[in-house]
């Protein structure tokens, strides 16, 4: 009799541990998602930059854009550091993504800055409020 409650208390256990371990990280199949998320959001960025041949991006446009690549390098890196022990994820390959994530954070709120300056001193335009004080004229003749 006590060989068999062990047995059902064992089965117990190995169910509750089976049905609970699908609560853990899908490390393989989760980061394919992720990653593939990213790279996604990233051929979006890479494209608009490219389409622009050398000339300045328009900031207003970049920020927009940009704003998909930051949401999922977030996100991955979230995932990563929750998940870090139970999928193994070497401390060097997230820190590779934070610098990135860094700069990547860093230049889109520069354009995000630029636009809405722009967008400000449009809107100040178009009620008549002009650009601030008119420089002073450059002297004319010799000198």
């Amino acid at each position: 009799m006590l060989g068999k409650r062990f047995f059902v208390l064992g089965v117990g256990l190995f169910v509750a541990v089976g049905l609970s371990g699908s609560a853990y990280a899908d490390c393989g199949s989760d980061m394919q998602k992720l990653a593939q998320d990213r790279n996604t959001q990233l051929e979006i960025v890479n494209n608009f930059a490219k389409s622009f041949h050398g000339k300045p991006l328009n900031p207003e446009q970049f920020c927009a854009k940009s704003s998909g690549l930051i949401r999922a390098e977030t996100a991955l890196i979230a995932y990563m550091e929750k998940n870090k022990d139970w999928c193994s994820f070497p401390d060097e390959a997230i820190s590779q993504l934070k610098e990135h994530h860094t700069r990547n954070t860093q230049f889109t709120n520069k354009a995000c800055t630029v636009a809405a300056q722009m967008k400000k001193m449009k809107e100040q335009a178009a009620q008549g409020g002009g650009a601030g004080p008119q420089a002073q004229p450059l002297p004319a003749g010799p000198l």
